[in-house]
């Protein structure tokens, strides 16, 4: 999963620098908003429903690899709060984690809510996805066994150069069998005519042979 996340970043950056709108469905993981909790933009905090806030603490990385932001309460805050069982449980305090990449996922969501962005999942579903899905299940791409994005890129250079020789194999085959079914035609035409001058020499012969015979008689 966190390879997917980090894939799917990279590639909005990279459509948003060259100015190209990309409609890529955000990870499992991703929330747009959180039940109970306002975002204010402008000050980068969270507000509960009772109008305390979660102020930004900190930003760290996972152990998968990728930046979060944390934003936490008060523990004099949620101590005499009366969702505090539902909300926090046994915790002294809420904390709310998001990804430094969230204004990405978030244009990203509004984006996928668009009915231009249901008719290119559709597409997406007939062409890009049956690929991926053949890469996966059938080329052994589930995981990449090498150090380093570079050797990656060679091994999923390796792995779509078989699958389109696979696809190119299929698309010649239909032609190449039409190639075989006339040849087979032609040989039929040629052994006709062959057996049929045959069968018309050999009967000149026997009428030449019969009238010579009479004619010494």
């Amino acid at each position: 999963m966190p390879i997917q996340i980090i894939a799917v970043v990279r590639r909005c950056d990279i459509l948003e620098d060259n100015h190209v709108k990309g409609y890529i469905p955000n990870h499992g993981g991703y929330k747009a908003e959180r039940e109970g909790f306002t975002y204010d933009k402008k000050n980068d905090w969270y507000m509960c429903r009772r109008g305390k806030q979660l102020r930004y603490l900190r930003t760290y990385v996972e152990n998968t690899g990728y930046t979060k932001k944390e934003y936490r309460s008060s523990e004099k805050d949620c101590k005499d709060c009366p969702l505090r069982s539902q909300c926090i449980g046994k915790s002294a305090y809420k904390r709310i984690t998001d990804s430094i990449d969230k204004p990405l996922y978030d244009r990203m969501h509004e984006r996928m809510q668009s009915a231009k962005a249901r008719r290119m999942m559709k597409l997406r579903q007939s062409t890009a996805e049956p690929v991926l899905g053949i890469l996966v299940n059938f080329l052994g791409m589930r995981r990449v066994n090498t150090i380093g994005i570079e050797q990656a890129g060679k091994c999923m250079l390796m792995a779509a150069t078989a699958y389109n020789l696979k696809k190119l194999l299929r698309f010649r085959a239909p032609k190449v069998n039409v190639a075989i079914q006339k040849m087979k035609k032609v040989k039929e035409a040629i052994q006709k005519s062959i057996f049929s001058m045959l069968w018309t020499i050999h009967w000149m012969n026997n009428r030449n042979m019969k009238m010579a015979i009479q004619l010494s008689s």
